[in-house]
């Protein structure tokens, strides 16, 4: 595997499963929107190699930019059975194609506390085992 350019990780909240989920301001750096255009659709692969597509939003104007995902994003809610508390990993890599360009790969899980334990310790299992 890759070795990521950006990694985000972060506890999902009522806000990420309900309305849209809240990216890092950092991510602007790795994931840049330009030509006027405030989104982008990225292809987001999960960890059952099912491909999502998510929008990537920034706000047109104003002093700060709030990156999210917003169209597709409730959709991937709904389908994983997401919850609050649930943590999310999201990270882009580069990956070289058909014809050698080197193309952004982007991918996506997002683990749960389950009640299996290790050495006393509750352990985190992607969603899909919660299905």
């Amino acid at each position: 595997m890759a070795i990521p350019l950006f990694k985000i990780s972060k506890l999902l909240t009522e806000y990420d499963i309900t309305i849209k989920l809240v990216l890092p301001t950092w991510i602007l750096a790795h994931i840049p929107i330009s030509g006027g255009i405030h989104f982008v659709d990225l292809q987001v692969m999960d960890t059952t190699e099912q491909v999502w597509t998510l929008r990537y939003y920034t706000r047109p104007s104003g002093n700060r930019k709030y990156p999210v995902f917003t169209v597709g994003w409730l959709k991937f809610v709904r389908v994983k059975c997401l919850r609050v508390g649930d943590e999310l990993t999201f990270y882009g890599h580069q990956v070289r194609d058909a014809d050698g360009e080197l193309q952004m790969q982007y991918e996506i899980q997002v683990t749960r506390t389950s009640n299996v334990t290790y050495q006393g310790e509750p352990i985190s299992l992607d969603v899909e085992n919660f299905l």
